[in-house]
């Protein structure tokens, strides 16, 4: 019975050994297919993490330093049209302390202007401020003389002189300075040495071709002299203390305005055709 039991036993054994010799090249077999489908397994490495993604901010741009506003331009000055008829009004012996004004005032009404021959006499604390406004409305400074004497005895060295002093003693009393480029001789009293001097220092002479003698006569006298004897180019001379200066002129402007007249200064008469007046030359009127 044992020898049968142990013969079983060892048979069993025998089978368990085929069936698991048999078992593992199958496993085996199984296990190497599915490795080469899965294909050889990488070794585990550390992925960076990716690098964060930003938009760099944008260099800051100078701010453009604030600029002044471009000053703005001045109004040029009318041009006197050469094609109408024109006359300067002048006045000599001034500024006066009573009439300069409201002769000011008259040609600042109708907006037309005038030259002024000025004397050093009359040039005052008072008075010095009306030269200023003269510039201002536009007028032409000229000189007359430090005194009312005459000039043509006088040598060239003198002479220079006393119209360099005149000239300094005008410029000083107009801001930023003014250089008179015409003068009347006191008495229209001319000589060699008046000309040569006034084209040394690029001045030009300039007398009248209208003598108003208001420094005599009366309104009615003064205004039939003006009426009479003013055409296109007309140097008209009065003065500013004239006795019936104000009152003829405050008729007779706006006579000549209605006939198309401009009122200019000397300096704008002399070039009206394009040529200015020339230092040392003697101007008594200009041709139509």
């Amino acid at each position: 019975m044992k020898k049968r039991f142990f013969i079983l036993l060892i048979c069993l054994v025998l089978c368990c050994q085929s069936v698991a010799s048999s078992v593992t090249p199958l496993a085996r077999e199984a296990r190497a297919d599915a490795s080469a489908i899965a294909g050889p397994t990488a070794a585990p490495t550390d992925t960076p993490a990716p690098a964060p993604s930003y938009t760099p901010a944008p260099e800051p741009t100078d701010t453009p330093e604030a600029t002044d506003a471009p000053e703005p331009t001045a109004t040029p000055e009318p041009t006197p049209d050469p094609a109408r008829p024109m006359v300067a009004l002048t006045f000599d012996d001034g500024p006066h302390p009573l009439k300069t004004a409201p002769l000011l005032d008259l040609l600042e009404q109708y907006h037309i202007k005038a030259t002024f021959y000025v004397l050093g006499t009359s040039l005052t604390e008072e008075t010095s401020p009306l030269l200023q406004r003269m510039v201002d409305q536009g007028c032409e400074i000229g000189i007359h003389g430090l005194t009312h004497g005459k000039i043509d005895h006088l040598i060239p060295t003198s002479l220079t002189k006393k119209l360099l002093d005149m000239s300094a003693m005008i410029s000083e009393r107009v801001e930023g300075g003014y250089t008179p480029r015409t003068m009347r001789p006191p008495g229209g009293h001319l000589s060699q040495t008046v000309k040569k001097v006034t084209r040394e220092l690029g001045i030009s002479i300039v007398l009248w071709s209208v003598d108003t003698k208001d420094w005599k006569n009366n309104l009615d006298t003064v205004l039939k002299i003006l009426r009479s004897k003013t055409r296109d180019g007309s140097i008209i001379l009065c003065h500013d203390k004239g006795s019936g200066t104000q009152q003829a002129l405050e008729i007779f402007i706006p006579e000549l305005l209605a006939q198309g007249y401009d009122f200019v200064t000397v300096s704008e008469l002399l070039s009206r055709h394009g040529t200015p007046a020339e230092p040392g030359a003697v101007y008594l009127c200009m041709d139509p």
